[in-house]
């Protein structure tokens, strides 16, 4: 297939939006596109702020396609744009990306379906063969999905645990009943290398916080927030990058030990995170990307030693 451009999937918005990071020139973090799944729609998240709720199987839908493809190289082509410049296109995943269209897969197990747009283009004159080729692909696969009563198609399958945005539990209460356990969780938003913003797979419901990493302080950046100005201290966008191409959108561990010291804000905590990949603190504290922070090194896995040691190791070196 020509035309195909390679990327890494910053992050799954939905069932069938992505965000896309081009590759890195220098120390800049890389360039990025917004891109929908040509011809599918998948069930819509909801805007707590806005009193929107998610419809039925949202999240399961963005959960099946975050799997699969969230931090991952992924080869991608742009088959149409909107009036306002939104770029619909193909994922493929697989050995070769050329041959798993994630679109195709999502539709198989019953997490989207054939957009109303594309089903209307098949009347057309002006189709083109490849496109009317794909969007009946597309068709068969949702006809497999709906006649197995897959997925969303299930009408006996019931939608998981609410999804929350904002933290609805006292914060003292929560961190007694949970301090040092070992909670599943998955990393959302990186606001700044040691600043991080987890849902929390609590048997209730999914809990969102804000997780200030144990030990350690990073560059402050802090953009598009209300009322206050943008800040992005030396080092910070590049420590930010490095840490959302480590955790951004992973599934992890994390153990919550304190609260922040005259913290306001409900839902902040102290905490560590625990990925197989190593220990993220550490690798920001020996590669210059972050200070130690005394006020919660005591908190930090395996304690304040090895910190102070990386730190000081880090200094020599003027990283």
């Amino acid at each position: 297939m020509s035309g195909l451009l390679g990327a890494t999937v910053k992050l799954v918005l939905s069932g069938d939006s992505l965000v896309l990071r081009g590759a890195q020139r220098g120390n800049q973090p890389p360039p990025e596109r917004t891109m929908g799944l040509a011809y599918i729609a998948a069930p819509h998240l909801g805007n707590q702020k806005k009193e929107i709720e998610d419809e039925a199987f949202a999240l399961e839908a963005r959960e099946f396609l975050r799997r699969r493809v969230a931090g991952k190289p992924i080869k991608f082509v742009v088959r149409y744009k909107t009036n306002s410049g939104r770029e619909y296109g193909s994922v493929y995943t697989g050995p070769d990306m050329q041959n798993d269209d994630i679109a195709l897969k999502l539709v198989e197990e019953g997490w989207a379906k054939v957009s109303d747009q594309a089903r209307g283009k098949l009347n057309r004159s002006d189709v083109e063969a490849e496109e009317a080729a794909l969007i009946d692909s597309l068709l068969d696969r949702e006809e497999y999905a709906r006649s197995g009563r897959r997925g969303m198609w299930d009408t006996k399958a019931k939608p998981s645990r609410p999804r929350l945005t904002t933290f609805d539990q006292d914060a003292s209460k929560f961190l007694a009943q949970n301090k040092s356990r070992e909670l599943r969780a998955t990393i959302e938003l990186v606001r700044d290398a040691s600043t991080l913003r987890a849902t929390l797979h609590m048997p209730a419901a999914h809990q969102s916080v804000t997780l200030l990493l144990a030990g350690v302080k990073a560059p402050t950046v802090r953009t598009n927030v209300p009322g206050q100005r943008d800040v992005a201290e030396p080092f910070g966008e590049e420590a930010k990058f490095h840490v959302e191409s480590r955790l951004l959108q992973q599934d992890v561990k994390v153990r919550l030990e304190a609260l922040p010291h005259g913290a306001t804000a409900s839902g902040t905590f102290i905490g560590n995170v625990i990925h197989p990949a190593g220990n993220i603190s550490e690798w920001l504290v020996a590669n210059g990307y972050a200070r130690v922070a005394d006020l919660s090194v005591s908190h930090a896995e395996g304690g304040p030693a090895k910190l102070r040691q990386l730190e000081s190791a880090a200094k020599q070196k003027r990283l």
